[in-house]
Order: C-alpha cells, then sequence, then structure tokens
C-alpha cells in the first residue's frame, strides 16, 4: 500500500463528489482532506466562539484518526489484501486515544478533555453509559488486553510514522510527533486518567462511578458529539458545504405586509375592528419587549426565555413569529453573522402542525415550500427533506440525491423548522445518531414553545433540565407562548415580552426609530388588559364536574341525556362542539347524537366524494378543502351567494362531524375544512372530537362541552368558542361537565377522563387528579354565568399551584442527565400510554391499487419502497398493538410474517378484521373497547 492514507475510496456515484483537490490520483478522498473538512464544518456548526471551539477542531481533525492504521487501509482500499484481524480495522477508539492525548497536551478541562474522546469514540453510535463506558469499555481498550491498539500502533508505526504525525498536526499541536504518541500510549497513563474521571477504587478494582464525572459532562458531551456527526456524515455523502450552511429563511418583513393587507381591509362589525386592534397592539408590544429582553438591561433580566401570555384567540402564532423574526434579525445585527439563527417553532401535538403549516405555505403570506431549505416540517408522518438545486415537484430524479434530501431535512438545515415537541425534547434526551444531526441547529437558535403546559406533566422536571441544557451550552433563546402561566415555568427565571413591551423606552431605541416597522397608534397597555379585553365566554360547571370531591356522590352524565343536551343546546342556535376524553368516548356521543330525530352525519357524503372521485390521498390531486366542498354538495347543502342562504335537505336540522387521531390525516383535513365552513354559518352543527381539536386549530364555536379535563386544557377547549367574537362579546358558552363511561353496563363506573388523568395513558398518572380539578372548580363563587377570566386566569393558578404542591413531576430523568447515563435516557419516550402500531388505511379503488404496488415492490426489494412508504403518511393511522395482535388476519405492507424483521407497518384495504368509517369514529378493530379506552386524541 502507497501513500497518501485514504478516508473513502473512490466511487461512481454522482452525488458523492468531493473538489478534486481532496482526492488522490485514483478519485479516492485523501484522509487529510476530510479530518480538515469534518473540523472545519464542526467548528462552523458548533455556535460557541472561545476555547471549547479550539477542543471540537482538534476532536473533529482527529475523528478518523483511527484510519490511518494499514489494517484499515487494507480494509477499505479495492484489490488490496487484509492485515489483521477483524476488530483491527476498527477506527473509532483508536481516534479517541488520540483526542484524549491531544487535549490533554492542549490543557483542556477535563469535562471538554472527557467529552470530546467520547464524540469521537461514538460518532457513528449513540451515546453511551459515560460512567460505564469510560471506566469499562475505553479504559479496558487502551489497557488493550486484547492486543487491538498495540496491533494497531505497531502497525501504523511500520508503514507510515510520519503520515501519522502529519494527521497530529492537524490540530493546534504543532511540537508533537509520532514518536512521542507512542511513547504516551506505552505508559499506559491514559488508563489510570480515565478511572480518575468515571470510577471509584474498590478492593476488586475501578468501579463506574457517575458522581466521578465532571459536572454537565452529558450537556458538553452531546454538544461535541452532534457537530463531529453531522459535520462527518454531510463530508461522506459529498454535500456541497453551501447546502450545508447557505439556508434560505423567512423574513418578517412579509408578515407586516400581509398583516397591513388585513387591517386595510373592511371587516363586518365594530368587534372584528376591535379584535384585530388588540391583535396588533399586542404584536407590536411584543416586539418592544424583545427589544427589551435582547438588550440585556436589568428589565431584560438577562434571560434567555421570554414568555407570550395571551388570550386564546388573541393572534400568538403571528405575534410569537414576529417577535422571534425580530429576536433573530437582532442577534445577527450583533453577532456580524451572514446567515439567520434558525427558528425553530414547536407544537404539542402532531395532529395540528397541518394547520399550523398553512400560515408558512400560504402563497399570500410566504409561500413557503417545504422541501426547500427556507421551511422544514418535521414530524414521524412528515416527508422531512431539503431540495438545493433546480429541483422540480415533478422530476425529483434529477436534483440531489433522496439520500442527501432526508440528512438535510433531519437536520434542520433550514431558516426555519416546524416540528412536534417529542422530535425537540426526545432529541435532546439519549438521542440516536439521526436524531444527533438535528442538534447543531439548535446552537445560537431561537426555539418557539406553542403551548408548553401540554407537554407531559410527569415530564416538566425533565424539561426545565432540557431547557437549563439549551441555554448553557447551545445559548438557544426560547420564547414559551401560552393563554396561561404554567409552573413548569414559574420557578425560571423569564423575560415577559408584554411587560417589557409596556416599558420600553422606543425613544431611545435605535430600532424602534424605524418607524415603517415599528410605529402605531395603539398603544401598550398591561397584559391583565388584554384578557379583560378577551372575555369571549361564560363558563357553566356542571354538578357532574363537582362531583370527584371526597364528600359529593359520583354522577356522570350518561351518552343519550348527554346526546340530548348538545342537540338541544345546538338548536337554540349557532354550533356546538363536544369534546371527550377517549376515542372511544368521542364514538359513543357520535352514536346517540346521530339517534336523535333529524340529525344525520356527514361522514358518508365525505366517503361519496373519495369513492365517486376515485381519490388517492396520497397524490393530492384533490386538496382537504375541494373533498369538502364536494362532500357538501354531496349532501345537498349549497353555501350561499349573494343574498341567499345555506341550504340543506329536508328532514335534516342539525349536521354532525367526528375527529380523531383514529381518521386518517387527510381526512382529518377534510373533517376541519368542513368545521370551518359550518361551524360560523346558520346550520346547525356540531363537532364530537377528541382533545384533537383544543390547540392550534383555527375553528369556532358557539357552544363548547368539554369532559372534565386539567384546567389548562378546559381553557383551550375554551379557544375555540366565540374565537373572533362571532356571536358578540361574552357570547359563547363553555359547559364542563364529566361523561360517563361509554359501556351501557358500566355506565356508573370509572368515566373516561379517569384513565386519561389519573391511570397514566397519557402522563405518568396523577393519583387524586380528578378531585384536585373538582376542588378547584369548586372554589369558584358560581356554577353558572361564570366570567372568563375567573376559569383562564384566577382557576388556572390555583390549578397549577395545587400540582405544583403535590410535586408530580419525575426527577429520574434529570438525575440520570446530570449521571450522563445517554443509554438509559434513550430509552425514554414522551409519548405515555400504550404502544403502538400504524396502519395504512385505503378507502378507495386508487389507493388499494397503490398498496398492492407498494407491497408488490418492498416483496421485489426496490429500495425505492421506503420513499413510497413515507409519502403514504397522509393514509397512515395509528392503533393500540393490543387491537392488531388481536387480529391475525391483518397484514404487513411488506408481506412478510409479522415476526420477521422488516417494516412493521399494517395495510388495511376494506377487509381483513378491521373497520374504517368516517361515520363510526375512523378506524377500529372488531373489539376495541379496551384499546378505546385507553386512547386519547
Amino acid at each position: 500500500m502507497e501513500l497518501p492514507l485514504i478516508s473513502h475510496p473512490a466511487t461512481n456515484e454522482t452525488d458523492h463528489e468531493y473538489p478534486e483537490d481532496q482526492l488522490t490520483e485514483s478519485g479516492a478522498l485523501r484522509l487529510t482532506s476530510h479530518n480538515a473538512v469534518v473540523s472545519d464544518r464542526a467548528s462552523k456548526l458548533f455556535g460557541p466562539d472561545d476555547e471549547r471551539d479550539t477542543y471540537l477542531c482538534a476532536a473533529a481533525a482527529l475523528h478518523d484518526f483511527g484510519k490511518a492504521t494499514p489494517q484499515f487501509q487494507a480494509y477499505i482500499r479495492p484489490g488490496v489484501s487484509r492485515i489483521g484481524t477483524e476488530k483491527e480495522k476498527n477506527h473509532a477508539r483508536l481516534g479517541a486515544l488520540a483526542t484524549w492525548f491531544i487535549l490533554g497536551r492542549l490543557d483542556a478541562p477535563e469535562k471538554d478533555r472527557l467529552a470530546a474522546t467520547l464524540a469521537v469514540a461514538r460518532h457513528h453510535q449513540a451515546l453511551p453509559n459515560t460512567a460505564q463506558y469510560t471506566a469499562e469499555t475505553l479504559a479496558e481498550a487502551f489497557d488493550d488486553s486484547e492486543r487491538i491498539l498495540t496491533a494497531q500502533v505497531a502497525a501504523i508505526d511500520e508503514y507510515w510514522p510520519q503520515a501519522a504525525t502529519e494527521l497530529l498536526h492537524c490540530t493546534d499541536v504543532q511540537d508533537v510527533a509520532w514518536e512521542e504518541f507512542v511513547a504516551w500510549v506505552e505508559s499506559g497513563d491514559v488508563v489510570d486518567e480515565l478511572h480518575e474521571q468515571s470510577a471509584r477504587q474498590e478492593l476488586t478494582g475501578p468501579k463506574a462511578d457517575s458522581s466521578k464525572l465532571p459536572e454537565k459532562i452529558y450537556d458538553r458531551t452531546l454538544h461535541y458529539w452532534s457537530a463531529i456527526t453531522l459535520a462527518d456524515k454531510s463530508h461522506a455523502m459529498g454535500i456541497p458545504e453551501s447546502q450545508v450552511f447557505d439556508i434560505a429563511t423567512l423574513d418578517r418583513a412579509t408578515i407586516e405586509a400581509y398583516i397591513q393587507d388585513i387591517r386595510s381591509t373592511p371587516t363586518e362589525s365594530d368587534l372584528q375592528v376591535s379584535l384585530n386592534d388588540e391583535r396588533e397592539r399586542a404584536r407590536r408590544q411584543a416586539m418592544r419587549g424583545v427589544h427589551e429582553w435582547l438588550n440585556g438591561g436589568e428589565a431584560g433580566r438577562n434571560s434567555f426565555i421570554a414568555t407570550l401570555t395571551l388570550p386564546t384567540g388573541l393572534g400568538k402564532t403571528f405575534t410569537g413569529l414576529s417577535a422571534a423574526f425580530e429576536a433573530r434579525d437582532m442577534l445577527m445585527d450583533r453577532s456580524g453573522d451572514e446567515q439567520p439563527n434558525p427558528i425553530v417553532y414547536a407544537l404539542p401535538y402532531t395532529s395540528i402542525i397541518e394547520q399550523t403549516r398553512e400560515i408558512f405555505e400560504n402563497p399570500d403570506l410566504w409561500g413557503a415550500d417545504p422541501k426547500k431549505s427556507a421551511l422544514t416540517v418535521h414530524h414521524y408522518l412528515s416527508e422531512t427533506v431539503v431540495y438545493h438545486d433546480e429541483y422540480q415537484d415533478d422530476d425529483v430524479a434529477t436534483t440531489d440525491s433522496e439520500e442527501v434530501a432526508s440528512l438535510l431535512g433531519e437536520s434542520w438545515r433550514d431558516g426555519t423548522v416546524l416540528t412536534t415537541f417529542v422530535q425537540l425534547f426526545e432529541s435532546l434526551t439519549g438521542p440516536s445518531n439521526r436524531q444527533g444531526l438535528k442538534l447543531p441547529a439548535l446552537d445560537s437558535s431561537l426555539v418557539i414553545l406553542d403551548e408548553p403546559q401540554a407537554l407531559p406533566k410527569d415530564w416538566w422536571d425533565a424539561i426545565r433540565r432540557l431547557l437549563d441544557l439549551l441555554i448553557d451550552e447551545y445559548q438557544t433563546r426560547i420564547i414559551a407562548m401560552t393563554a396561561t402561566q404554567p409552573s413548569l415555568l414559574r420557578d425560571l427565571d423569564t423575560a415577559p415580552l408584554l411587560e417589557l413591551g409596556l416599558i420600553h423606552d422606543t425613544d431611545s431605541c435605535a430600532r424602534c426609530a424605524d418607524a415603517r416597522s415599528y410605529s402605531t397608534t395603539l398603544d401598550p397597555i398591561r397584559k391583565e388588559a388584554y384578557f379583560e379585553e378577551a372575555e369571549r365566554v361564560r363558563y357553566t360547571i356542571d354538578e357532574t364536574a363537582l362531583s370527584h370531591q371526597i364528600s359529593s356522590e359520583n354522577k356522570y352524565v350518561d351518552y343519550e341525556n348527554a346526546a340530548e343536551r348538545v342537540v338541544e343546546e345546538t338548536r337554540q342556535g349557532g354550533s356546538t362542539l363536544a369534546i371527550c376524553n377517549t376515542v372511544k368516548s368521542t364514538s359513543a356521543l357520535t352514536r346517540s347524537v346521530c339517534s336523535q330525530k333529524r340529525v344525520a352525519h356527514l361522514g358518508p357524503a365525505i366517503q361519496s366524494v373519495l369513492n365517486s372521485e376515485n381519490v388517492d390521498a396520497v397524490t393530492k390531486e384533490y386538496t382537504p378543502r375541494e373533498v369538502a366542498s364536494k362532500a357538501l354538495a354531496e349532501f345537498g347543502i349549497t353555501k350561499p351567494t349573494g343574498n341567499d342562504d345555506w341550504s340543506k335537505p329536508d328532514g335534516v336540522d342539525e349536521l354532525v362531524l367526528t375527529l380523531s387521531s383514529r381518521y386518517r390525516p387527510f381526512d382529518r383535513q377534510i373533517i376541519i375544512e368542513l368545521a370551518d365552513m359550518l361551524s360560523t354559518s346558520e346550520l346547525p352543527f356540531i363537532l364530537v372530537s377528541t382533545q384533537a381539536i383544543e390547540a392550534g386549530v383555527d375553528i369556532s364555536f358557539r357552544t363548547v362541552y368539554r369532559d372534565i379535563a386539567p384546567l389548562d386544557s378546559i381553557v383551550q377547549a375554551a379557544g375555540r368558542c366565540n374565537r373572533s367574537y362571532e356571536w358578540g362579546r361574552n357570547g359563547g358558552n363553555v359547559i364542563i361537565w364529566t361523561l360517563a363511561d361509554p359501556n351501557e353496563e358500566t355506565a356508573g363506573n370509572t368515566p373516561p377522563a379517569y384513565w386519561v388523568y389519573e391511570s397514566g395513558s397519557t402522563d405518568a398518572g396523577i393519583p387524586g387528579h380528578l378531585k384536585l380539578i373538582s376542588e378547584v372548580l369548586a372554589e369558584l363563587e358560581q356554577t353558572e354565568d361564570i366570567p372568563d377570566g375567573e376559569v383562564s386566569q384566577h382557576a388556572v393558578d390555583a390549578y397549577f399551584n395545587a400540582l405544583q404542591e403535590k410535586s408530580l413531576s419525575s426527577t429520574e430523568i434529570r438525575k440520570h442527565i446530570d449521571d450522563a447515563k445517554a443509554r438509559w435516557l434513550s430509552q425514554q419516550s414522551m409519548i405515555g400510554g400504550y404502544e403502538t402500531a400504524d396502519v395504512l388505511v385505503a378507502t378507495t379503488d386508487a389507493e388499494v391499487a397503490r398498496l398492492n404496488r407498494l407491497t408488490e415492490m418492498f416483496e421485489s426489494g426496490n429500495p425505492a419502497a421506503y420513499d413510497e412508504l413515507d409519502a403514504a403518511a397522509g393514509i397512515r393511522v395509528s392503533l393500540p398493538v393490543t387491537t392488531i395482535d388481536d387480529i391475525p388476519e391483518v397484514v404487513r405492507v411488506d408481506g412478510k410474517e409479522r415476526s420477521a424483521d422488516g417494516v412493521q407497518v399494517f395495510r388495511y384495504t376494506g377487509h381483513g378484521g378491521l373497520q374504517y368509517e368516517l361515520e363510526s369514529g375512523g378506524l377500529k378493530g372488531r373489539d376495541d373497547v379496551v384499546a378505546g379506552r385507553f386512547t386519547v386524541i
């Protein structure tokens, strides 16, 4: 074998191209070039500009030092006979050893030295439990009882010691030679040094001990590891630097123009004018608050967390985005960076992302394409890709490879990212190697947490620790947007944007001097005044909601009675939303409502359109709005034109729809479109839904019934009531009740609310939770005609105070982060409750043919099948695993047996033990009683 050393062999793949100066004459990638590029990219990905960058650059420059062995060079060069054992070709641990050595020469602090060493050792894998891995795996490898490292070092010494010296010189340590490194290795000092950092000495020898680790070693290791991993992968794949770093972004100027257009458009009522004024007042005030926040004075408190607390319906989305864009621009001006800091917009549920993304994709606003580098949408059902070059929707093959687009998408190499809490926080909690790719995007970024109180309450302590990680290690700025102020944030040092905007001195602020952007005749007001002005609803507390107190007799509303009350309320005029706590409860209430006279469900009309048009939901040839309009026509409903009124078939008074996660995402969008059309029309309309409707869905009803729930969830439900004063100030009604067990034979037993809020199907389970909620409601002075603010502010405050006293959050995750037990952390999930399996649901001939083709592709080994599977997100539904286990005739989409390796996604084409109906609650098994009891959203 001849020099130069190579990192990757020559390849004919057109998407793995490197600059000529990085290649050998044969077209192989030089090892020195790869290490240098990875070091440079890691530094650019890394936020801090201090000594940590020096340590990271050194580690990244040595990440593939172990490839300098003849054993690895023989392995990677075509036609060369293998040298040594299979284990001797492994390279990560020799690179880690070199990292420990060089960072020692740089006098790096113990935390940085160990973190960088671990990052190099695991740059192809997930992070381990640090103490155990350091004290045992690394120390034993460096002690070299298996003689692997000895053989590797001896081979380098024989073949190319000078080349190894050059690799060591890729760091800032220029006065070191290969011979010095060899002598240090042979001394064995590294073993004692590692044990000093990670183990206690016992009679039987060193024992791994997390208490010996440097403080916050997990945070620093995660930071180094994620930067090196993305830098390595992106260069190994031949992705040009421009595609990694030159990202497009969305701008605030577009929001300004869009809102100006809205405000200049005449409105139908004075109330609407007043509401739009309050929305704009809050937006301007929040941006002024950003100036005060980032100026770092006493008022801003030097906090990295800002809060935006506004009543539901007062435009938090636009206000939060405007604040985030303003903060981003200020930080860019301050740092002098040419590239914008990413904005990560995180939401509670996948089910509400689609409506939020419509804001970004609106052609009258940004018209963003999530497949290009300005907006990325990332959740488990999304196609998360970023294309560059000449991407066209109808011709992907001629552009960047799918592999590259997928890596860039999942790495959040974008100006704006729309994602879920799960994607954000689970990627900080024991991430897989792939999940870790997104973490460099968080460096100096802005994160919007939309309704963080929706985070599982047993995770609240862990979330505080993860926010601390983001702030201290990544210098991330956070804007938490809520209609309430949960105790999750109360103990943290936060900067309230509205309060800061109220005291901000605009005359002395350079940014406020830009009159075009900040001048307004709408003066800032107290935060409380927004809530006082936003009185949209009155609450009623049903006696069943108070029956969970110890002194009370348990009383629950049965479904026949509930249906009669819902229908009667709707007949008084307006529309009604009934929110249930479980899927089965939703289905039961739908059946009871539809059993009332002159009530009709629109589900069959939707399915009729899908069938008659032979719609393939995957191709998106028909938009949800188009299907919704056709469904109305199919049912005989005509929308008003000119001075005409709505019309509907004779014999029908009330129209009904149902919404839950058991519907396909495409169908959920159709249902939301229909609900949006009907909820403020003069047609009596009822929507029965799970909690999927509560956050981020911009629909307004005159009346909302809410099965008993945490007070913050009740306020979220009220946000769907009289949202824009369609029924006048205080014209909305919110009724809180407790629905009974949907099984008639056990209707007097445990209600659905128990299975959600006490048994642990979502959070870990809070003993006495319903009692606590009921007691807080009982403390209100009245049970009818309760003012909005009494619940949305005072009762919610009392609820969060009571929760805080119970110390509900688990401290286990915090402890394991502090102990750097990444492998244990990787097993934790924010999605509690039951295990699920995904099913692709085909309801039309076109979709059945699609699933048949997909199965054929998997059976023939066509790799494009995985892309087709990802594209089918719009027809994918999750079911409890127990439901699938009970129906053996349900088959996998890849055609394999259930126990075989492969794609654990199932298929439904109209038979095989499952049932899918838009009228009866979506996808269900032949006996879904137990599963439905626990299934929420």
